[in-house]
């Protein structure tokens, strides 16, 4: 990849309708006919293979060299990694000439099935999830100017622990899996990174889509390598090639040594390939489909074996937005036997998984607010798998309004000051008039009037409230907020009253 002129690939872009008319830096990566353009101010520094040199300084700054980063942007393909600081944040753009790339060449010219079978490959029990990165949203969106790209929201873990989280675009053009990555570090995404994304993404252009060549052999597999087992072998089973070759290379994290198996399709294509793993260990293996006159197929799989293990397989683990009122977590396990449970904070749910391995759980997650969820598998003799996850679920003002007046009450002001007791701790909702409000330091009291009279307020509410609510004094609103109890204080002319108290959920215009 080469920085070119910056003024004659901006022309070009912006005859394409892909780049804003000033404040922007663009780059070509050539070999896979793409461009993009940075926003003129937020990344610094900008690397690509061809300027580590200039930036070595900054490299050393984080620790390495230039020769090491060289191979690491080598070997992931790295085109491009931007730094924005000020947010938290690092763009980096990819292009893999990797297995799916030389299988598909180009998703747009491949059918639907095709393409949800690649979309579904980044869920729980893909390749992806073993490498540490779980994706809670994968949608693919066909955008008019490069084509269909997924649109994905994810965390990556390294040792059990959240190092980045991110949103993505990716797609297979040209051969390569070209991915567009915006990481975010130390905090949780928010809207304004994916707008930040769609920034940068906007502009991302081919300057030549090349012809689909002549394909792999296609593979359809009925039994593939498991992404965890407990047992020390398996069977590859499935449907090629009439009377094509197959081997499988199988290699150890922890060594350079590999295993070798082989197996040959019937006349009908069909194949069956038994797989022994040497030892517990963390394994790659490749898979080559070969047949004559034909481009091989290869295909590599990420394999944990652990003696004792239950191994799991989830549809979706929990996103960090939960955004719907429900959730249901779904999974399956090869083992029999099989006890599962779910605790969604403190509230324990158990239940056996079924014959045929699978499980699931729906919770509610109408409430507003953060949820602790812990998912155990146990079976006597084998190691408990748990998984423990933490979402959040955030109301849109309409929603929280909605889901408020279905459970408050409005009593009347003689009620609620006769028998406080009664209501003490239930949601209440009553419209009047805002009196005022004061900034008390740690919180903000306003007084609420239910009534207005020729000669002023009567029936008046005590509110407290951790923000400042965004009216202003003899504003006419609507309130939900939980009793708490009576207030004794004293009004402007310094006589005692005892007026109810709410803590203030919403207040909203009438």
């Amino acid at each position: 990849m080469r920085k070119r002129s910056v003024f004659l690939l901006c022309v070009v872009m912006l005859l394409l309708g892909l780049l804003p008319a000033a404040s922007a830096e663009a780059y070509e990566f050539t070999g896979v006919h793409a461009g993009v353009s940075l926003p003129e101010g937020v990344y610094d520094p900008v690397l690509t293979p061809a300027n580590l040199k200039d930036h070595e300084a900054f490299i050393q700054s984080q620790g390495g060299t230039v020769a090491a980063w060289a191979a690491d942007f080598e070997a992931k393909g790295i085109l491009l990694q931007a730094y924005d600081n000020a947010n938290n944040r690092m763009l980096v753009i990819t292009a893999l000439k990797d297995v799916d790339g030389q299988q598909y060449f180009d998703i747009n010219e491949h059918t639907p099935d095709v393409r949800a079978k690649y979309r579904t490959s980044h869920g729980a029990s893909g390749a992806y999830s073993i490498l540490g990165y779980r994706y809670d949203s994968v949608s693919w969106k066909n955008f008019p100017k490069v084509g269909r790209f997924l649109q994905l929201r994810y965390s990556y873990r390294q040792g059990g622990e959240v190092v980045r989280r991110g949103y993505q675009r990716r797609s297979i053009r040209n051969g390569y899996t070209i991915t567009v990555d915006l990481q975010v570090f130390g905090r949780q995404l928010t809207t304004r990174d994916n707008t930040a994304l769609n920034k940068v993404f906007d502009t991302f252009a081919f300057s030549q889509i090349l012809p689909v060549p002549p394909l792999p052999i296609s593979l359809d597999e009925t039994a593939t390598a498991p992404v965890e087992t407990s047992k020390s072998s398996f069977v590859m089973k499935g449907k090629t090639k009439p009377e094509a070759s197959l081997r499988a290379v199988l290699m150890s994290f922890s060594s350079s040594e590999t295993k070798v198996f082989e197996a040959k399709a019937n006349k009908a294509g069909v194949y069956n390939m038994p797989i022994d793993l040497p030892g517990e260990n963390i394994y790659v293996m490749t898979l080559t489909v070969s047949s004559p006159g034909l481009e091989d197929l290869n295909r590599s799989y990420n394999i944990r074996y652990q003696s004792g293990l239950i191994p799991v397989s989830l549809a979706m683990a929990p996103p960090a937005e939960l955004k719907e009122d429900q959730f249901t977590l779904a999974g399956s396990t090869t083992e029999s036997g099989v006890r599962a449970t779910l605790t969604v904070n403190g509230e324990e749910t158990s239940k056996n998984v079924a014959r045929n391995g699978s499980f699931s759980f729906t919770f509610d997650t109408k409430a507003e607010g953060n949820y602790a969820i812990r998912l155990v598998l146990t079976k006597k003799g084998l190691q408990d798998r748990v998984f423990n996850y933490t979402a959040m679920r955030v109301l849109s003002p309409e929603a929280r309004e909605n889901l408020l007046r279905q459970n408050a009450l409005s009593p009347t002001y003689q009620e609620l000051i006769t028998n406080p007791n009664m209501y003490d701790g239930k949601m209440l909702m009553y419209e009047g008039t805002l009196i005022s409000k004061e900034d008390k330091q740690d919180s903000w009291v306003l007084r609420f009037a239910l009534t207005k009279t020729d000669a002023g307020f009567s029936d008046v509410l005590l509110l407290t409230s951790d923000t400042e609510p965004a009216f202003q004094a003899n504003s006419q609103v609507r309130i939900f907020g939980q009793m708490v109890g009576m207030n004794i204080g004293r009004d402007d002319q310094g006589q005692e009253e005892t007026l109810p108290r709410l803590s203030l959920n919403l207040i909203t215009g009438k």
